[in-house]
């Protein structure tokens, strides 16, 4: 355990009023790292700046900047692709590290070879560092092994937050990021390591926080053909062929496309598209899924009745919250007792 080598892995581009405090949080911890690689993608602003100026101060730290610029996802995977540690922790230039993540996590990961990452709840922060509010998994701390994992992949990303300690040798068996989508890609990664066999852990305590953004300009909106795509490929490419291989029930599988499907359909409503820019996403959601039930939702959205199933969904999403937040005070509960 003492041997451990600690790589923090860092993808920024145009962070420069964040990138310094995500590098110092990975650098002031309990347990130190053996290196923080940072991979500039193109930045426009002061981050280049900023980077070299703490290069000089920081031994262990190692630029690396980009001739052209990659994207999220191609960047992210280069970055980890560099690192040489044991175990590979992949931060956002603008989310930051508690002083124990390292120690805490790697102690765990170390107990579980079979588990491929580990993660844990944060905090939700705002461009001034301020409190917003806890995230937490309605799951106990501890390990889910691959079988357990692969299922609850089903219905998404199961964690609180893309900070994540990887297994080196994990990464290195799946290939990385090996998929070309451009959004996503954290999601078809934890997938990935699933179908593989690894398990992960997580923990409740807060052990990070997660900086929350306003969308003004609607990036995430105006990225959303990219998004469906991505999680048309976990399913195609991952997750289907996994259940296939094991001769799990593959119903689950177009039940979960079908919900997915339904959930991004209401994309078709938004005034940000144009009629001709809505074609490409109704090809995309139906390659998703092409059950009836997802067919009649395109169409409510498309025709603009998409107020039915709105809301109808506002109306689950607050009886669902509702529940969450009784498991939630009930696992505190049980905790103190």
């Amino acid at each position: 355990m003492s041997n451990l080598r600690i790589s923090v892995c860092i993808p920024t581009f145009n962070q420069e009023l964040f990138v310094e405090q995500s590098i110092r949080s990975a650098l002031n911890q309990t347990v130190s790292p053996f290196e923080i690689i940072v991979s500039n993608d193109c930045s426009t602003d002061g981050t280049k700046e900023t980077l070299d100026k703490l290069s000089e101060e920081i031994s262990i730290l190692k630029v690396i900047n980009q001739p052209q610029n990659l994207g999220i996802s191609k960047n992210t995977n280069f970055c980890l692709r560099q690192a040489t540690g044991d175990f590979i922790i992949r931060l956002d230039s603008d989310d930051l590290l508690s002083p124990d993540y390292i120690k805490l996590l790697s102690e765990e990961l170390y107990k579980y070879p079979e588990a491929g990452y580990a993660h844990a709840a944060v905090n939700e922060i705002d461009k001034n560092n301020n409190f917003l509010k806890e995230r937490k998994l309605i799951r106990k701390s501890g390990f889910v092994n691959g079988e357990v994992a692969l299922k609850a992949s089903l219905s998404g990303y199961r964690v609180t937050a893309n900070i994540i300690m990887f297994r080196k040798k994990a990464l290195e068996t799946v290939g990385y990021i090996s998929s070309k989508i451009n959004f996503a890609e954290d999601y078809y990664l934890s997938a990935q390591l699933a179908a593989a066999g690894y398990g992960n852990l997580y923990s409740e305590k807060v052990l990070a926080s997660y900086r929350v953004w306003t969308d003004t300009g609607k990036v995430r909106q105006k990225r959303k053909l990219e998004e469906i795509d991505g999680i048309r490929s976990i399913f195609d490419e991952v997750i289907e062929p996994a259940f296939e291989t094991r001769g799990w029930n593959l119903a689950v599988v177009k039940s979960a496309r079908e919900k997915f499907a339904i959930n991004q359909s209401n994309c078709l409503g938004w005034s940000i598209y144009t009629d001709q820019e809505k074609i490409p996403l109704i090809t995309a959601l139906l390659e998703l899924s092409d059950t009836k039930k997802s067919r009649f939702f395109v169409w409510l959205y498309k025709n603009g009745y998409g107020v039915f199933p709105e809301s109808y969904y506002k109306l689950n999403s607050k009886i669902k919250g509702f529940g969450k937040n009784m498991l939630l005070n009930l696992t505190k509960k049980q905790a103190v007792q």
